[in-house]
């Protein structure tokens, strides 16, 4: 711009006229008000500061010195229309353009017309306002939006899509101009779209935010048409158009297909475990007939003839008497443990402490023979499956009696009350102990820590005793050490009654 001001014409204002005058200095944004022919003739404080000029050095100025990008050139009519019509045509629209700074420097703005008669015919009001800030927002969020490993829509109120990433192009398969503008509901059009509208009683923008913080699975739609699942989640933005929404869109294609085919692998093992079962319910069960005739006979052999033979044959019949004592064993065991998984599980109202008598009533062979002592406090009333409940004390009793050192077995057995209304039981001895790597290993079928030789079993019995916890909503657990005893412990629903 020269430095020389031309002259002008000083613009003549009525009373009303210097009201707006006034009203231009009180403007928190910069404004410029031009004529016809496109030069200014009135600016306030606010455009002096934006622009970097003095007052008297844009008056009667080009306005196209300080926007000259874009939108100057609508300033000036053309061949077919006035300058006031070609001003006029962009009343209440908020159009972005570049601002040039006195040094030659630019910035973004927003610039708002208004017409205004005056007379020297029609003038028009620029209202411009500096959006540097807000540009570089947007600019941050942009590059947050690129950089998301989702597929990211910002959504108006009206349901239309404003801003998307590269991860939705990908996503839907569509390039970013031929969604932007589009409805929502074109890609994701089952079930939730329609939640991007408001209803008669709530705005559009309620009803976005409504949803804010859910993770919600639906369908989305590409743009051949094919349908993929996807998990949704909303977040709000105020920002001066009003409230938008940002979706973060997930493909989730390949977790319903790995969730689809863990469902399928968890219900085969579950028809497996009860074919198991079956399967060890009726070979047990059936077994027990023969093997039972062949104990039998092979113990009448070891009566009827030992001594009548060779030291060989009474050697060979021992061997044949114990495979069959221990092959009886085992079956029994089995048995056990198969009807543990296939009877129905139905809890009532036991007497613990009456369960842990008849377990020792069955154990009191051993009990006498090993000279054990079992003490107990006054126990509580549970909710259990009565026989699996004596068969549970049955077994964890009879181990600790089974692997003691040289002293008397030493078993007590306590009960307390933890959270949730269950109790806490306990069976403690003084036995041989146990290495803590073998923890895990013990509760499993046919693990044994020592040789059929130091102590007899079948290997199952802590695993009846795991089973029958855990269908009582527990588990068991084992706290020991080496030559220092073992305590184990599982938990039972209770009553509501005191011990």
């Amino acid at each position: 711009m020269s430095s020389n001001v031309p002259a002008r014409t000083p613009i003549q204002f009525s009373g009303y006229d210097e009201r707006c005058r006034a009203l231009l200095e009180a403007a928190p944004d910069a404004m410029v008000v031009v004529n016809e022919s496109g030069k200014i003739v009135l600016l306030n404080l606010q455009a002096e500061k934006q622009f970097g000029y003095l007052r008297d050095e844009l008056l009667g100025q080009a306005i196209k010195n300080i926007i000259p990008e874009g939108f100057a050139e609508r300033l000036v009519a053309d061949g077919t229309r006035s300058a006031a019509e070609a001003l006029e045509q962009q009343i209440g629209t908020g159009i972005e353009l570049v601002g040039r700074c006195k040094d030659g420097s630019e910035f973004p703005i927003e610039i708002m017309l208004s017409p205004l008669d005056s007379a020297e015919g029609v003038l028009v009001t620029a209202a411009i306002r500096n959006i540097s800030k807000r540009k570089h927002a947007e600019s941050m969020y942009r590059g947050l939006l690129e950089a998301a490993p989702d597929a990211m829509v910002v959504v108006n109120a009206a349901g239309k899509i404003v801003l998307l990433n590269l991860q939705a192009e990908k996503q839907f398969g569509y390039l970013r101009d031929e969604l932007l503008g589009q409805a929502v509901k074109s890609i994701i059009p089952e079930g939730f779209a329609e939640r991007l509208v408001a209803d008669g009683n709530r705005t559009a923008a309620e009803a976005l935010a409504q949803q804010i913080g859910m993770g919600i699975e639906l369908v989305g739609r590409r743009k051949n048409g094919s349908e993929f699942p996807i998990e949704i989640m909303l977040s709000p933005i105020v920002t001066a158009e009003g409230v938008l929404v940002t979706a973060a869109i997930r493909n989730i294609s390949v977790r319903k297909a790995t969730e689809s085919k863990l469902a399928e692998t968890v219900q085969g093992l579950k028809r497996s475990n009860q074919e198991l079962e079956q399967f060890a319910y009726v070979a047990s069960h059936d077994l027990q007939e023969p093997l039972r005739m062949v104990a039998s006979y092979t113990q009448l052999l070891g009566r009827r003839y030992q001594g009548r033979l060779d030291a060989d044959a009474d050697e060979f019949i021992g061997f044949a008497v114990d495979g069959a004592k221990r092959m009886q064993s085992l079956i029994q065991d089995l048995l056990m443990f198969s009807r543990i998984g296939t009877q129905k599980m139905v809890l009532r109202e036991t007497s613990s402490e009456s369960a842990l008598q008849q377990a020792l009533t069955n154990l009191r062979v051993s009990i006498a023979e090993s000279n054990a002592l079992v003490i107990h406090e006054p126990l509580p009333d549970v909710l259990a499956n009565g026989p699996q409940l004596v068969q549970l004390f049955q077994n964890l009793v009879g181990n600790s009696i089974k692997y003691r050192t040289a002293k008397a077995p030493r078993v007590e057995v306590k009960a307390s009350q933890v959270a949730g209304g269950r109790w806490l039981f306990a069976i403690s001895d003084n036995g041989i102990g146990i290495e803590k790597v073998h923890f895990d290993r013990i509760f499993g079928m046919f693990q044994r820590l020592h040789g059929r030789e130091e102590f007899s079993g079948t290997g199952i019995g802590l695993a009846i005793c795991q089973k029958i916890a855990e269908r009582h909503g527990s588990g068991i657990t084992v706290e020991s050490e080496l030559g220092q005893g073992s305590t184990f412990s599982f938990t039972l629903a209770g009553t509501g009654s005191e011990p």
